[in-house]
């Protein structure tokens, strides 16, 4: 028997990938642009890409602006992000999110 098929059916290995990314949600992602705490975020398709855990993108009711969180190895992180700075049509600024179920550092 094949190693996909003792790993369960593609449904129950697709629920997997998505409950590995969920319990790496940050708590918040703050806004690039005004530095709104953004805490409706959206998982983002991470299927084929090697070397990322973990993808959320937030819109910002504030301002409009989308930002995102990437987690995974530094060069697929920096792989991802070019390849967002090339679809939106402009530069994006790095920031950092709070580690996923941790209270918040108040």
């Amino acid at each position: 028997m094949g190693q996909a098929r003792l790993r369960g059916t593609p449904e129950q290995r697709k629920a997997a990938a998505i409950d590995r990314q969920m319990a790496l949600r940050p708590k918040f992602i703050t806004c690039n642009n005004c530095q709104a705490r953004l805490t409706e975020m959206s998982p983002m398709d991470i299927a084929g890409l090697d070397g990322i855990e973990a993808a959320f993108t937030a819109h910002c009711p504030a301002c409009g602006h989308d930002t995102y969180a990437l987690k995974g190895e530094a060069e697929a992180v920096a792989r991802l992000h070019m390849a967002i700075e090339d679809n939106v049509g402009a530069a994006s600024k790095a920031g950092v999110v709070p580690p996923a179920n941790r209270p918040d550092p108040a």
